[in-house]
C-alpha cells in the first residue's frame, strides 16, 4: 500500500495541465483540506496490518475504555492477564497469550513515537499521582502494540494524544466477526483493574468536599482520646456487625441493601466528633475504606446531600467494608426539593447495595430538625444513639484522669468532679486547660483543685453573661419622626 505522504510547510501542490473553470471556487487550483490525526494513525495501522502479512481487511475503530490508564495499553495489567491465563485450566473468553510493543511505523508521522506516558498515577491506576505519594504507577505509554490471542487470532492497538481533539485516542484493528472476543479481552483486564483497585483503596481515607489534609488529622485519631460510657461504645461496636460474613447474607437472604445508618445525637461537646474520627481510623487500620464528607461551600455547584450520596454509591461500587462518615447530618438532608432522593436512596428503590457492607455515621447537635420521615423510620435512621453531658461522678472523675494526664491525683482532683456533672466532656476539656494555664500563671508546678475550680467558674461566668442577650443591644434611639423627618 502506498505510504502517506507528509506535506512541507507551505508546499502547494500544481494543478494538472488542462483547462480549468475560471468560475469555479477555488480558481482550477485543488485544495487540500487538513489530514486529521485519528486519520492518519487509521491509515497507518491498516498499512502495519497488511505490513505483518495479517489476513483479510482489519475492522478499525476506537476502543472503548478511553482514558489516560488506557487498559489495553498498560503493561501491568497486560503482563498480569497472561500470567492469569497461563495458571488458568480452562480457557476463557478474550485469553491473551503474549503481547509485545511496536516501533511507530515511519508512516504514521510520528504518532506514539516516543513512548510517553503522560502522566503519573496512584497505585489505584485512576488519579494523578501529587507530590510524596508512594507505589506510584505510570500510566499507559503512547504506544503501538501487537496482541496474540490464546485463540490464535492477532490484534493491533494504539494509544496517543491527538491534539486534534486535545484528548487521547487509542484506535484497534482486529480481525473481522472477533468483536466479542475483543470486547471479553477488555472485560478482562477492567476486572484486573477493578481488583487492583480494590486493594490499592483498602485503609484509605477519603475527603470529600474538604481538605484532604483531614485525612492525616483522622488516622491520627485514637479511642485512647474518649472518654465515654462502656454502654455507649458497646451499642456502637454492635453497629460494626454489619460487616460480618453473617449479618451480609442475612441481609442479602431478606433483599435488603447491606447499607446501615447510624445517628449520634447530643448537643455539642459530647465527643461525636472525637467518636467519628477514632471510628473511622479504627476502620482504615483494618483495611477498610472510609469516605469522610464535608458540607460544600455555598457556590459549589453541587449540593450537601448530592456529595453524601455520591459517597454512598462509591462505597458500594468499592465492594470493601465501607464507612462513610458525616457531621451535622441535618445539614446535608434539609433541602425540601431534595427530599424524595433522600428517602429513595436512604431506604427505597435507590439504596446502593455495598456486598461488603457499608455503614453510615452521623452526628447530629439538632435532632429534632431532621424530617420526621427519616428520623423516625426504621430503616432509614437504623438506630439513634445519644452522646451526652457526664451524669456521673466516676464518669467525671475519668474525664478528669485524662486531660490532666499525669497531674492527676486523686486525693487533690476527686472531689471537683461531683461539681462537673451534668457537663459536656469539652467543659472538662477547657477546665483542665485553664486550670493547668492559671496555676502557671501562679508560678506553680502544681494544678489544684482551686485552679480547677476556678476554671470552672469562669467558664460558667462567661456563658451565663453570652446569654443575656440584652446585654449586648444598644438601647434603641428615640424615633422622632418618619424616615422623611416628619410625624
Amino acid at each position: 500500500m502506498e505510504s502517506i505522504k507528509k506535506r512541507t510547510p507551505g508546499e502547494q501542490e500544481v494543478p494538472p495541465p488542462g483547462n480549468h473553470n475560471s468560475n469555479s471556487v477555488n480558481g482550477g487550483v485543488a485544495r487540500h483540506m487538513p489530514t486529521l490525526r485519528r486519520e492518519v494513525a487509521a491509515q497507518a495501522i491498516k498499512e502495519l496490518w497488511q505490513e505483518r502479512g495479517l489476513a483479510g481487511d482489519p475492522l478499525i475503530f476506537a476502543s472503548p475504555m478511553q482514558g489516560r490508564m488506557q487498559a489495553e495499553h498498560h503493561p501491568l495489567l497486560l503482563d498480569q492477564l497472561v500470567s492469569k491465563g497461563q495458571q488458568r485450566k480452562k480457557l476463557l473468553a478474550g485469553q491473551l497469550e503474549s503481547w509485545e510493543r511496536l516501533e511507530a511505523p515511519a508512516y504514521a508521522q510520528g504518532i506514539a513515537a516516543t513512548g510517553e506516558v503522560g502522566v503519573l498515577l496512584k497505585a489505584d491506576l485512576l488519579r494523578s499521582a501529587e507530590a510524596g505519594d508512594k507505589l506510584t504507577q505510570p500510566s499507559a505509554p503512547y504506544s503501538w502494540v501487537c496482541y496474540t490471542f490464546s485463540k490464535g487470532w492477532l490484534a493491533l492497538s494504539v494509544f496517543f494524544y491527538d491534539s486534534d481533539s486535545s484528548d487521547t485516542l487509542a484506535l484497534a484493528a482486529i480481525p473481522g466477526g472477533c468483536q466479542d472476543e475483543w470486547l471479553a479481552f477488555l472485560k478482562l483486564l477492567d476486572d484486573l483493574h477493578d481488583a487492583l483497585w480494590r486493594k490499592a483503596r483498602r485503609g484509605y481515607i477519603e475527603i470529600i468536599s474538604g481538605e484532604d489534609d483531614l485525612a492525616e488529622v483522622i488516622r491520627k485519631s485514637s479511642y485512647d482520646d474518649l472518654v465515654l460510657p462502656e454502654e455507649t461504645l458497646n451499642r456502637l461496636a454492635a453497629q460494626r456487625r454489619i460487616f460480618d460474613q453473617e449479618i451480609l447474607s442475612r441481609y442479602a437472604d431478606l433483599r435488603v441493601p447491606r447499607l446501615r445508618k447510624v445517628l449520634l445525637i447530643g448537643p455539642p461537646g459530647t465527643g461525636k466528633t472525637t467518636l467519628l474520627k477514632a471510628e473511622g481510623a479504627s476502620h482504615a487500620k483494618k483495611g477498610g475504606l472510609v469516605y469522610y464528607v464535608c458540607a460544600p461551600a455555598h457556590t459549589r455547584s453541587t449540593t450537601s446531600w448530592q456529595q453524601l450520596s455520591h459517597a454512598l454509591h462509591m462505597a458500594a461500587e468499592s465492594r470493601l467494608p465501607a464507612l462513610v462518615l458525616v457531621e451535622d447530618f441535618e445539614l446535608f438532608i434539609s433541602n425540601p426539593t431534595e427530599l424524595q432522593l433522600v428517602l429513595n436512596t436512604l431506604d427505597g428503590v435507590a439504596t446502593p447495595d455495598n456486598p461488603a457492607g457499608t455503614l453510615l455515621l452521623a452526628t447530629s447537635n439538632d435532632p429534632e430538625k431532621i424530617d420526621l420521615r427519616i428520623r423516625d423510620r426504621p430503616g432509614r435512621i437504623d438506630v439513634l444513639i445519644e452522646i451526652g453531658v457526664v451524669e456521673n461522678i466516676e464518669l467525671a472523675r475519668r474525664f478528669l484522669r485524662h486531660f490532666l494526664g499525669n497531674a492527676y491525683e486523686e486525693q487533690e482532683h476527686a472531689a471537683v468532679a461531683e461539681i462537673l456533672v451534668k457537663q459536656p466532656g469539652s467543659h472538662f476539656r477547657e477546665v483542665c486547660i485553664a486550670g493547668s494555664m492559671r496555676a502557671l500563671d501562679q508560678n506553680r508546678g502544681k494544678t489544684l483543685a482551686e485552679d480547677l475550680l476556678w476554671a470552672h467558674d469562669m467558664i460558667m461566668t462567661g456563658r451565663a453573661l453570652a446569654a443575656e442577650a440584652e446585654r449586648f443591644v444598644p438601647a434603641s434611639s428615640r424615633k422622632k419622626g418618619s424616615y422623611f423627618g416628619k410625624n
